[in-house]
């Protein structure tokens, strides 16, 4: 399939040029049979409409110049060169059904054109139609058969409709017009193997062999086919004889540990890996591949990780320069919870390329994780600048912002990516939900109000808006009964969670509701509030307004004692009374 996707490649760079030739001879085509030919201003309106599309179509307009090639045609239905045009104008649109019926049009009209066949058979392969392409690529071969790239493309598709005998001595027209060639025979190892012909496999390996004895990985091919048939014997012989003559051979290792691997020998197999991770010259593509493996499988078998782990020192020590090295890394040690470790990798990935955006992500989020708002501040505000258009940045930003208490600042950031994200709602909402925080810290409370009605109009169900908008409103006595609505559906969409019931139970508090507090507040405690200062502090609250003294006193010291409470809990317990 390589190949045809190489000689179809081609007719791109020679399409202008091809119509333009095409048209010439479409302007002297006949009309079908019964009609007269073209008259002169016919003739003139259809290479207007013929030239136009082809610009339109360089120029990226492909729906333009679907409609002008569409226009052309109803002026001369036998204009090959357009139909030709407009079958690559609707792959390019991702109508191959069309694409396949004009591209038929354009042989059926002009059938001596190569480049219209091989577009063709383009797209007879894009839509799996492979006993198609192979009448086209014989026509190609019987006008031109010297040419070895009609054969390759012949070949391909003689496998794809798994004809593998044909392939097989279209292959061999290849060789003795080329001379032996390494693609050519491992297609004919490939062929021989799928038809149970492990003997001619073998002799095809050989002749490589021969040809070429100073690659010894050559022998890698005859293991494998050792190793398919049930010969490890033979197989292992051949890998160490690559050893033999070349010790430092980089990708032996590997297949070796396949080898075990598939012999059952676990133990051996790890060792070569560690062997091929240990070589400097090995494949870095093919270690990401094991251990993007290796990634998958430890979530299964998790006593593997320590080999995952020791994989990637291995692979760090031999690509210590390479970004890629560290980011595999660092995502292990993440999987893992070693967050400062895993960032310390990522911090190496950006040292050699700034421009991995995902790394950027990654090491904020652990930034985060670890409560290093500093270092968050600083790498968000150096990453918006690459990236100024990534709303999370802004956000990391923002927040970290918030919390090191530069109100300001964070404003100035969480609106920057309210306005640069567009079709996430949720991320909209946590946007305003964060500016409404950000004003209330400043007083800037209609602000605040603002800007978290505006989180709900993004998300009517972002339970953190709902229960902080309910408690700053409650803390204020400001709207009550909206902090009350609030509150309730807050305690609807998630119910059972202690910090939203006492958040509800404190706006009954305020509104004077005791005996509801009271109920709701308990149902804090049952679902962890014991653990939390806060609500235990408001627990005692509710009680003295129910007159219960010694309850409260009671609770308020609990409070104390768990740490969290207002500056007010030591008057409240000397004065014995509720302190606003």
């Amino acid at each position: 399939m390589n190949t045809l996707r190489i000689l179809f490649f081609l007719v791109t760079l020679i399409s202008l040029q091809s119509s333009c030739k095409s048209s010439k001879a479409a302007s002297v085509d006949k009309k079908p049979s019964g009609e007269t030919a073209l008259t002169e201003k016919e003739q003139l309106d259809f290479e207007y409409l013929f030239f136009d599309a082809v610009k339109e179509k360089l120029l990226g307009n492909f729906s333009v110049a679907e409609t002008k090639f569409q226009q052309a045609l109803r002026i001369n239905p036998r204009a090959a060169a357009a139909h030709f045009e407009l079958s690559q104008v609707y792959l390019q649109a991702g109508k191959p059904d069309l694409a396949e019926m004009s591209g038929k049009n354009a042989v059926r009209f002009d059938d001596t054109n190569k480049w219209y066949k091989l577009a063709l058979a383009d797209i007879y392969a894009r839509n799996n139609k492979y006993n198609e392409v192979i009448p086209l690529m014989e026509s190609l071969h019987k006008k031109e058969p010297n040419n070895e790239e009609y054969l390759f493309g012949l070949g391909a598709a003689l496998v794809h409709v798994e004809k593998y005998d044909d392939a097989a001595k279209i292959y061999d027209k290849i060789e003795a017009l080329a001379g032996i060639n390494e693609e050519v025979i491992l297609q004919k190892k490939n062929l021989y193997m799928r038809l149970g012909k492990t003997d001619k496999a073998i002799a095809e390996i050989k002749r490589l062999m021969a040809a070429f004895p100073e690659e010894v990985g050559y022998r890698g091919f005859l293991a494998e086919i050792y190793d398919a048939t049930k010969q490890p014997e033979k197989a292992l012989e051949e890998y160490n004889e690559i050893l033999r003559v070349d010790p430092d051979n980089p990708n032996v290792r590997f297949s070796l540990a396949e080898f075990y691997r598939q012999q059952g020998d676990k133990e051996k197999s790890y060792q070569e890996l560690k062997k091929a991770f240990a070589n400097p010259e090995s494949s870095l593509e093919l270690k990401i591949q094991v251990l993007s493996s290796y990634f998958e499988i430890t979530v299964q078998y998790p006593d593997l990780k320590y080999q995952a782990m020791e994989l990637c020192r291995e692979l760090i020590l031999a690509h210590p320069e390479d970004p890629q090295a560290h980011a595999v890394f660092g995502d292990f040690l993440l999987r893992e919870d070693k967050l400062a470790e895993a960032r310390e990798q990522y911090m190496l990935v950006l040292a050699a390329d700034k421009g991995r955006y995902n790394v950027w992500n990654q090491i904020l989020l652990i930034d985060s994780e670890l409560k290093n708002y500093q270092s968050m501040f600083d790498l968000s505000k150096e990453a918006i600048e690459l990236f100024p258009y990534q709303p999370t940045l802004f956000l990391y930003n923002g927040i970290s912002a918030m919390q090191l208490k530069q109100y300001d600042k964070a404003v100035e950031s969480l609106k920057g990516g309210a306005d640069v994200t567009i079709g996430n709602s949720a991320l909209s909402s946590q946007f305003y939900a964060s500016l409404g925080d950000s004003y209330n810290y400043m007083s800037k409370y209609n602000e605040s109000n603002d800007a978290y009605e505006k989180a709900l109009k993004f998300d009517a169900a972002n339970t953190y808006v709902l229960n902080n908008y309910a408690y700053y409103l409650s803390l204020r006595k400001e709207n009550l009964n909206r902090a009350k609505e609030l509150a309730e559906k807050c305690n609807e969409l998630q119910p059972g969670n202690g910090s939203f019931q006492d958040t509800y139970a404190w706006v009954l508090f305020v509104m004077g509701d005791y005996e509801n507090a009271a109920l709701w507040i308990d149902k804090a405690i049952e679902n962890g509030g014991i653990r939390s200062g806060t609500i235990m502090e408001h627990k005692g609250d509710i009680l003295i307004r129910q007159g219960k003294t010694n309850d409260a006193l009671d609770f308020w010291n609990r409070a104390k004692e768990l740490g969290g409470t207002t500056d007010k809990i030591d008057q409240k317990i000397n004065q014995k009374k509720y302190i606003e």
